[in-house]
């Protein structure tokens, strides 16, 4: 399946993230959104997939907890 990139990991020091997409919300980008890191450390983009990860935060999930959570 060429041509598919994975979904970005993005480290960020803050409990608030912006997101917009590739592009910044011109071009192949989406509307920006604000998201909460929660207390779980870590956020997914709705519209783009793209991870935020609170610094510290391992990268990969128990088994039992999805990353959906805001």
């Amino acid at each position: 399946m060429a041509g598919i990139k994975p979904f970005e990991t993005v480290t960020v020091d803050t409990d608030k993230v912006a997101c917009a997409g590739e592009g910044g919300g011109l071009v192949g980008g989406h509307p920006k959104v604000y998201l909460n890191l929660g207390p779980g450390g870590r956020v997914e983009c709705p519209y783009c997939s793209r991870l935020f990860l609170k610094r510290g935060v391992p990268a990969e999930l128990p088994p039992n907890q999805t990353s959906k959570s805001a």
